[in-house]
């Protein structure tokens, strides 16, 4: 209960700027529900009126004309600044979200599933616009309207206004509440179901080719259909108690009006009241129960939102590395040298350095190699302060690395993946990322020596062409050239080649090692499980056993 309050107050505070807006829509949704309910009212008091032999005044039918357009567009003003606040939010949240995850170290954003990422900044997120555009307002509406329309049976009888008191309560407190604490533990299960499913799924879909080579695909298939199954029987589950809630609801409903209309009756043998006023007071009640209906539908769309909640603020809330907090920036990065250097994965206590002394020099090819799993690519991610070093002292031209901004870091460095990170955008934005600075002149003059200049060229639109998953233009090797493309544009002070051939056939790794050898201007680090990629470097380091041992060329 106190996690729930803690996570509606956070996400209360998350939009209370918007707190005008809010109150416009809570207007609009009061307004609106009275003349919904008045004008059935005056539509019975204007029929017993000529029954009694009175007139009907045109005026009076206006007037109705007139409210039902207005509840027209009272409807519309309240989910019009409802879900202006709702979206407001979620933009602002999908912000939040994305800034964290650009402040993270890439480190940490290697540990995160990405299925559940994928939920995050979709499902989860958009769960959340239940709380901002049909909680807070229903809620305010529900008490505002209650309160009214109490008063309003009180002014006939006080029997009346406690049937009304004792419904409306039932409805908006007793049920959401018993339905929510069932409702509680079958949603953090689903969304447990969900998670892994999504992750499952994505997972298959990285590894189809995988799977097609190995004749796999239909096991993979049948266990996917089988996740599947499983997350539809707990969504069932959850569904099942949400029409339970249902039926209480049109069960309370149907026991109050036939507990109105009985004291109404009662009270109209006794003279207390006119037949007019019952049948009024009756017709009133019964339409008054929307608000009330819509806080019953919130323990399902709240407990969503409160799991969501959960969720975003735990990625929100994720720790941020000490070693981002730099603010000095190098001007060009000539040395890099390692001093007594210790260092673990996070949340790990096994060491995969333990003093190591290196250092690296301006101008040369450092060919690093060694198993899987040895550390090679880590210590280059140390370097770029993807991580941070347990003890020991990492220097960039003798400036502490931890003293540098990590943002001014990253623009000295060029990291060239293993496998090639093309977005849907146009092959020069692919190239750019932005940079407006750089020349489409200077780009066919990079993809002239990456010979991919005629290549280009031939697109539909040159290097306005879009290059997305549905369209195949470049092949492996092209797109890994694209990549070295991207990286020379930057001219970076420091490149760094992350197995950049494993996936390349003898010709194409030829072709990129050269380009590599004749492009690369500075500091040049080579990685590879392979002695026979590295071999032109002018110096290279074998790394195995937490520690990176200097070979010399006549040694290989």
């Amino acid at each position: 209960m106190k996690d729930s309050i803690k996570l509606v107050t956070r996400l209360i505070n998350f939009m209370k700027n918007l707190l005008p807006v809010i109150l416009l829509a809570v207007f609009f949704a009061v307004f609106g529900f009275l003349i919904t309910v008045y004008i059935p009212a005056k539509i019975i008091s204007l029929g017993f009126d000529v029954l009694n032999g009175g007139k009907l005044k045109i005026f009076s039918l206006i007037i109705l004309v007139v409210l039902a357009v207005s509840r027209g567009l009272f409807r519309y003003g309240e989910h019009y600044f409802g879900h202006y606040v709702a979206f407001k939010v979620l933009a602002d949240f999908r912000r939040e979200i994305f800034a964290k995850l650009r402040r993270l170290v890439p480190s940490k954003l290697d540990s995160q599933d990405s299925g559940a990422l994928l939920k995050l900044i979709g499902e989860d997120v958009e769960a959340l616009e239940v709380f901002f555009a049909h909680t807070l307002a229903p809620i305010t509406t529900g008490l505002i309207v209650s309160i009214v329309l109490i008063l309003y049976y009180l002014h006939y009888s006080l029997q009346l206004s406690l049937i009304a008191l004792t419904v409306y309560f039932i409805l908006a407190v007793i049920i959401p509440n018993v339905f929510s604490s069932k409702l509680k533990p079958h949603l953090e299960i689903q969304q447990q179901y969900r998670k892994s499913y999504t992750s499952y799924f994505l997972e298959s879909l990285k590894g189809m080719k995988d799977l097609l080579q190995l004749g796999v695909e239909k096991e993979r298939f049948k266990n996917l259909e089988k996740e599947s199954k499983i997350v539809n029987r707990k969504e069932r589950n959850v569904a099942k108690l949400n029409f339970l809630q249902f039926s209480f609801s049109f069960l309370t409903i149907g026991f109050g009006v036939f507990a109105f209309a009985f004291v109404d009756f009662v009270l109209v043998k006794k003279e207390l009241i006119s037949i007019k006023d019952a049948v009024i007071t009756l017709v009133v009640f019964s339409s008054s129960f929307a608000p009330f209906l819509e806080l019953s539908r919130l323990p399902l769309g709240l407990g969503r939102a409160l799991q969501a909640a959960r969720q975003t603020f735990s990625l929100l809330d994720e720790k941020e590395a000490v070693g981002n907090e730099g603010s000095k920036e190098v001007e060009k990065i000539d040395e890099i040298k390692f001093e007594n250097v210790d260092f673990s994965y996070p949340n790990r206590d096994k060491l995969i350095f333990e003093n190591l002394d290196l250092k690296f020099e301006d101008k040369k090819i450092v060919g690093l190699v060694g198993e899987s799993g040895s550390g090679k690519s880590t210590l280059m991610k140390i370097v770029m302060k993807w991580y941070v070093a347990k003890s020991g002292k990492i220097s960039l031209n003798n400036d502490d690395i931890l003293d540098i901004d990590s943002r001014k870091l990253q623009e000295k460095i060029a990291y060239i993946p293993q496998f090639p990170q093309i977005f849907s955008q146009t092959i020069r934005e692919n190239l750019t990322l932005g940079n407006k600075n750089i020349t489409d002149d200077e780009i066919l003059y990079i993809a002239e020596k990456c010979r991919l200049k005629d290549k280009i060229l031939s697109t539909e639109n040159g290097l306005d062409t879009k290059i997305n998953s549905e369209r195949v233009i470049f092949s492996s090797g092209e797109m890994q050239r694209l990549e070295l493309m991207r990286a020379l544009l930057k001219k970076a002070d420091v490149y760094i080649f992350d197995e950049p051939t494993s996936n390349l056939d003898t010709l194409n790794e030829s072709i990129i090692l050269n380009l590599i050898k004749e492009n690369c201007k500075g500091m040049v680090f080579l990685i590879s499980h392979r002695m026979s990629t590295v071999s032109f470097a002018d110096v290279i380091y074998k790394v195995e056993n937490g520690k990176c041992l200097k070979y010399s060329i006549t040694t290989l």
